[in-house]
C-alpha cells in the first residue's frame, strides 16, 4: 500500500511543479504590465495637466493606483511562487 501511495505522489508532483513556475512567470508579466501602466499613466497625466486638459489628467491619475496594485500583486506572486535553492 505504501508503494502505491508513493507512485501516486510521483505522478501528481510534476504538474504542481510546473504550476509554480507558471505562477512565477505570470507574476513577472503582471509586474511588467503594472509598471508600464503606472509610468504611462503618470507621464500622460502630467503631460495633459500642463497642457490644461484637466479631465484627461484626472482620469489618468486615477489609473495610477490600479497600476501600483498590479505591481505589488506581481511582486508578491514572484516572491511566493519563485523556486528557492532549498526547494530544488
Amino acid at each position: 500500500m505504501a508503494l502505491q501511495r508513493s507512485a501516486v505522489r510521483s505522478r501528481l508532483a510534476p504538474p504542481y511543479k510546473y504550476l509554480v513556475v507558471d505562477m512565477a512567470r505570470f507574476g513577472k508579466y503582471i509586474l511588467i504590465f503594472g509598471l508600464i501602466m503606472t509610468l504611462g499613466a503618470l507621464v500622460g497625466a502630467f503631460y495633459f495637466m500642463f497642457n490644461h486638459e484637466g479631465q484627461i489628467a484626472k482620469t489618468l491619475f486615477m489609473i495610477v493606483p490600479i497600476g501600483f496594485i498590479l505591481v505589488f500583486f506581481g511582486l508578491s506572486t514572484i516572491v511566493i511562487f519563485s523556486p528557492r535553492s532549498d526547494n530544488k
